[in-house]
């Protein structure tokens, strides 16, 4: 026979602008989250704060130049061709590692996987309203958490003072 426990998890739905409905599951009455989440945000925040586009820039002179500002791409010499490639292996190898940190740092910090469903349509660190995405959904979530613990906090209350009120001096 098995022992059935809950988790506690919860479904909260995600809408995204294209009106796809997803959920993510954590418990968020989990008492460890708050403190989970706010290692994950430091350390999110460390590491999109540390990247720095502008070091990544293409260049076919040495000088920083974005790739629309190439003139010829057709004539450019062979030592030119090699420093954008390289210059292109290294964005997109720091892009796939920050992002790899950015959803190895959520889903433990919700213990579950929700940057599957997160960061479906979007990269963590594409710029949305002026922000990263990343830091929307935090942003975002941060007041459904604290509706959520409020009010099972107000329930556990509840639950606790019908066991024991009748045991309080009055």
């Amino acid at each position: 026979m098995a022992i059935k426990l809950s988790t506690g998890k919860v479904a909260f739905p995600i809408e995204f602008d294209n009106g796809d409905v997803q959920n993510i599951y954590f418990n968020p009455s989990d008492p460890e989250l708050a403190t989970r989440l706010m290692s994950a945000k430091d350390k999110i925040a460390e590491k999109v704060n540390n990247l720095n586009f502008e070091d990544f820039e293409l260049s076919n002179s040495g000088e920083p130049i974005t790739i629309d500002e190439i003139d010829d791409v057709q004539n450019l010499s062979e030592e030119q061709l090699k420093k954008i490639t390289e210059r292109a292996k290294l964005i997109s190898k720091v892009v796939t590692e920050t992002k790899k940190i950015i959803c190895e740092e959520l889903d433990a910090a919700f213990d579950s996987d929700i940057s599957s469903v997160v960061f479906k349509y979007c990269s963590p660190l594409a710029i949305v309203d002026g922000n990263y995405f990343i830091l929307n959904f935090l942003e975002a979530i941060a007041p459904e958490l604290r509706t959520y613990i409020e009010n099972a906090n107000k329930d556990a209350e509840k639950k606790m003072q019908k066991h024991i009120g009748k045991y309080q001096k009055k």
